[in-house]
Parts: structure tokens; sequence; C-alpha cells
């Protein structure tokens, strides 16, 4: 198989590893919303983005393990391999205690927390929390098996497991939800955790691994890589999924509407973040064989790509999805939520444009070195969060995260531009880091505040032709570098 299809099959297969429960989410939120109250759908949401926000320590794990796997499997170094999963064990034990505290506290602390959920549900509240969010806390110990086979590049075989997993629980989730969110949570978590029994035993069919107690050998670039990752994604939590929360706290009455709205929209952005979570092998492989010119090749036609094809994509959106929301939760819900959407939508795509260069970093270990980037971003995006929010509502969380998104563009634009080996690239950096994402925003504001006329519409279809014959030559250009690089196994 060449790499290119390689890069394709394990696409598919990680947005159905690591996006499955968005997924999940577009399926089953048109029964939940009409069959759950709109306070209940709202505590069903808070539910599962707190779980969320374990998971970021799983996603961090897997690309740890996946990346370690695809180092050692290259050098066959299977020693080396036992070690680091051996040690990424323990380390999750601890992390798994520290959410078994958190989770107290938050049970301790509900009411006062989640203060504008109506008293008559605050019981189930809990019990349903304490579910989900124990479940996802399990969840952590599976991103050993899942990182596993991203590393050996067969991430097919937990994502067989995982699409599964989601079918069961989207019908018990709608069959039960007639009976409360205690009987949709409890079954959620009873699904979960066959799922994760199912990919231990996957795993001990390709690897022969006793895992045990302490840690073995020097662990500092383990500690280093996993770190800066988590640190990283913690950060992107603090831009991307944070916002759910404090809607909930300055704007419950429109959470409902405003989750349905980010639900479409994480599935969209999460497609884009899975398509590229695979390219950390390649760039493993072209750093190992010594080609540093063809990993930054690599990076900006990828960029180019992701920022053209969001360019496009914002604008078809701007014409259709109100009568799609409309279709997915009814006309009502729908012509709420789209009152978020393609704000939303704009402001949290355009960020993925620097995804091919965060994963260069990654795939380097580099990712500390501008750990304080997305960090910044994060805190200042949590900031003008709860200002906007309090100012103009919900719709406040797409303003900072356009805000955001645009300032920390501009810095990793400078920095690229510093870093790359090849001739004549600030142009290429500039226009896909930050001139298209900038007109991709000013297109959604100008299709929300003009009236569009069939002369706007026809400039606009004369520039998409032109976008999609751009990407695609960058992707022959992608297809020649991936086509040319060594398959692990």
């Amino acid at each position: 198989m060449s790499g290119f299809n390689r890069l394709l099959k394990n696409s598919l297969a990680n947005i159905i590893n690591g996006f499955s429960n968005v997924i999940l989410g577009i399926v089953i939120s048109p029964f939940l919303i009409n069959i759950l109250s709109l306070d209940e759908f709202s505590v069903w949401s808070i539910c599962l983005q707190a779980g969320i926000a374990v998971s970021i320590f799983g996603v961090a794990g897997q690309i740890t393990i996946g990346r370690f796997t695809s180092q050692f499997k290259f050098k066959n170094d299977e020693l080396g391999l036992n070690r680091v999963i051996n040690n990424y064990f323990n380390i999750i034990l601890y992390i798994f205690i520290f959410f078994l505290l958190v989770l107290s506290v938050v049970l301790v602390n509900f009411e006062s927390i989640f203060s504008s959920i109506p008293n008559e549900i605050i019981f189930e509240s809990k019990i349903a929390f304490l579910l989900v969010f124990g479940s996802f806390t399990l969840g952590i110990f599976a991103t050993v098996f899942i990182g596993y086979f991203i590393g050996i590049e067969k991430n097919h075989v937990t994502a067989n497991i995982n699409l599964i997993s989601r079918v069961f629980i989207g019908i018990v989730v709608v069959f039960l939800a007639d009976y409360g969110l205690i009987a949709i949570a409890s079954g959620y978590f009873v699904i979960n955790v066959i799922s994760y029994l199912f990919m231990y035993k996957q795993f001990c069919a390709f690897e022969q691994h006793h895992f045990s107690f302490g840690l073995q050998g020097k662990i500092d670039e383990l500690i280093k890589f996993f770190g800066g990752l988590t640190i990283w994604n913690v950060a992107q939590f603090l831009i991307s999924g944070i916002g759910i929360f404090v809607v909930s706290i300055y704007d419950f009455d429109n959470l409902a509407f405003f989750v349905l709205a980010m639900t479409m929209v994480n599935a969209i952005v999460g497609l884009l973040g899975a398509i590229v979570n695979p390219i950390i092998q390649p760039i493993v492989k072209l750093n190992e064989s010594g080609n540093q010119k063809g990993v930054d090749e690599l990076v900006m036609s990828l960029s180019m790509i992701f920022a053209l094809t969001i360019f496009l994509g914002v604008n078809l959106s701007s014409y259709i999805s109100l009568p799609i929301l409309q279709l997915w939760v009814g006309d009502s819900n729908g012509t709420l939520a789209n009152n978020y959407f393609n704000y939303l939508l704009v402001a949290f795509a355009i960020r993925m444009v620097i995804a091919p260069y965060g994963m260069k970093l990654v795939a380097n270990a580099q990712q500390l070195k501008i750990a304080h980037f997305p960090v910044f971003e994060g805190v200042l995006n949590f900031i003008l969060s709860i200002i906007l929010v309090k100012e103009f509502g919900a719709i406040g969380v797409a303003y900072s995260t356009i805000i955001s998104a645009i300032t920390i563009m501009f810095v990793y634009t400078l920095k690229y531009s510093k870093e790359t080996i090849l001739d004549q690239s600030l142009i290429t950096i500039l226009l896909s880091f930050l001139i298209i994402p900038f007109f991709t925003v000013l297109s959604v504001y100008l299709f929300n505040s003009l009236t569009v006329s069939s002369y706007y519409s026809s400039i606009l279809l004369i520039i998409s032709i032109l976008v999609i014959y751009m990407i695609k030559v960058n992707v022959y250009r992608v297809k020649f570098i991936l086509d040319n690089t060594k398959p692990l196994i």
C-alpha cells in the first residue's frame, strides 16, 4: 500500500477513534432534543463535555504512545517499546487517581458550580455526571492500546471497536432516554467499559506485553513528550471546550442551541484534525531519513490545503447550514442553532490551518518549545469568552475564539517563517496561516451583514473554482511526498 493510501486509511480510522463521540452526538441529538427537556439535554451536554475534558489527557497519551511506537518499530527496538508502554501505564495510574479526586470535589460542590440547573433534576444530574465522567476516566487506560495501533499504522483495529460501541451506545441512549438521565448515563458507562476490554484483548493479540507497577529505566523523554503534549491539549481545551461551561453559567437558557451548533462544528473540525493526526508517522520517517526539506514541503502543502478547504467549506456552509440544521433537529431548533453555527464554524476551523505545523513539532518532540503559545491563546480565549458571553450571550464564544485565533496565527506565521529551510516560503506561510483565514472570517461577516446578491455569488463561484484547482495541486504534492516514504512494517 502506498504512503498516501496508508494516510487516507489511517485518517479514516482516526476519525472513528478520536471523534466517535462527536459523530455519535450528531446521530442521537435529534432524538434527545425531542425526548429530553431542554434542561435535561443541557445537563447531558455538560456531562459529556466534562468527560471530554478528561479525554484531553488520553488524546495526549495515545499520540505519545503512537509516536514512540513508530520510533521503536522503525528501529526494531522491542525492549524500548515495552519499557515506554509500561512507564506510560504507570503514569496514567496517577492521572486516574487525580481525576477520581476531581470527581469527588465536583460532586460535593455540584449545586454551586452548576447553579442554573433546576433543583428538580439536581440529583439525577449528579448521578449522570458521575457515570459519564467515570467512564471517560477509565478510558484513559485504553489510550495505551489506541496509541499502539496508531504507531504501527493499524488504526482500524481500535476504530472497528469504537465504531461498533458507538452504534450500541446510540441505540441504548435513545431507547433509555424516556427513563431519564440516570438510565442513559448507565448505558453509556457499561458499553464504554466493555469496549475498553475488547481493545485490551486486541492489543494482547498483537503484543505480548505484561503490565507491571513501577517505572523502568529513564523516563525523561517520555515525561517531556507527554507533559508537553498535555499542556498543549489543556490549552486547546481552553479554546475549543471551555465555551459550553461558560455558556452554562452565563447564558444557560441558550445552552441547548449553542450545544447543537457546537456538536456539528466539532464534527467538522474533528474531521480535519483526524485527517492530520496520522501525519506524525510519515514525519517521523522523514526525520529518521534526514529529509528535513520533505517535512517542510509536507507541512506547507497540508497547511495550504487546509486553508483553502476551510475557505471553500465555510462559504458553502453560509448558504446551506440553515436547511441542514432544520432537517437535523427540526425547524425551530435548527433556526436557533444556526444563529451560532457559521460564526462558531469559522472561529474553530481557521485554527486548523496551523495543525500540520503542530504535528511537525509533536513528531520532533519539540512541542514544549512552544507550549507557552497555545497556553497564551487558551488563557486569552478563556478571559475573552467570559467577557463577551456576559455582553453578547453565547455568540460571544465565537467572537473570542476568532480574536484569539487570528492573534496566535500571526505569531506562528513569524515563527515558522524563521524555522523553515525552504527558500521563498514566507509568502506561502503568510497566505495559508493568516491571509486566507482572515478573508474566510470576513466572508462570514459579509454574508450575515449584507444582502447577498447574484453578483456576490458569481464572484464567489469564480473564486471557488480557483480554490479547488489549488487544492488539487497541493494534494498531488502531498501524495508525491508520502508515496516516497518507507512503510514501518
